[in-house]
């Protein structure tokens, strides 16, 4: 029981440290993204996806990784992170698609964009290649909606309370129950050594009666 009380609180401590750093990772892939620079994190970078134009590839709120490579490795299809040059996005981390390649330069278009984009993308402005999403940093950063942060700070620590609660009562209980049992088996073992007792007292007396009969008739004779 006590190995198991160890192991639960070892596992309730890691989990929220394991929260703890999700939630801290989620906010500064949003401040990253807020100032227009990408979150590198062990040689990756990580993005979120912000505008609906490669839906339904990746949709608004995804978060990608992006890993570095040498744009010569970069082929019509596949999906880079870049810094836009796009005079209405100027600056800013958009990742496409690449529809074309022409004199070194990267033409690229949204899944759910009718054209191409204006502006080609030049090598030095590459960040990355895609190869993949982090669904458990969506689920993470979903807790931004009030509703769910409502669950979150008093519905599940409320529902924990109330498991507990049963819990303990249902250990009380049992103990309990532990206690009129062992109660109970004290007054049988305690009625049955009277008993015998009784019963060797009364065995002891007719005892004393037969020596006594076996004087008297041994005296007459």
């Amino acid at each position: 029981m006590k190995i198991f009380r160890c192991l639960k609180k070892a596992s309730g401590i890691i989990l929220t440290a394991l929260l703890s750093v999700l939630i801290v990772l989620n906010i500064y892939i949003t401040i990253c993204g807020i100032r227009e620079k990408p979150a590198f994190i062990g040689g990756v970078c990580i993005l979120k996806i912000v505008t609906p134009s490669m839906t339904p590839t990746l949709k608004t709120g995804d978060y990608i990784i992006v890993k570095k490579v040498s744009p010569e490795s970069l082929q019509k299809g596949d999906i880079i992170s870049f810094y836009s040059e796009d005079s209405e996005i100027y600056g800013k981390i958009n990742t496409h698609r690449i529809a074309g390649i022409t004199s070194g330069e990267f033409i690229t278009r949204g899944d759910a964009n009718p054209a191409d984009d204006n502006t080609a993308v030049r090598k030095e402005n590459i960040i990355g290649k895609y190869s993949g999403k982090i669904k458990f940093l969506k689920w993470v950063g979903s807790f931004a909606n009030s509703k769910k942060m409502l669950m979150l700070c008093v519905i599940i620590p409320t529902l924990a309370t109330a498991v507990y609660e049963v819990i303990t009562i249902s250990k009380i209980k049992t103990e309990c129950d532990e206690e009129r049992m062992r109660s109970a088996i004290e007054k049988e073992k305690k009625r049955l050594y009277e008993e015998n007792y009784a019963v060797s007292e009364v065995k002891e007396i007719e005892s004393g009666k037969n020596n006594e009969k076996e004087n008297v008739h041994s005296n007459s004779n």
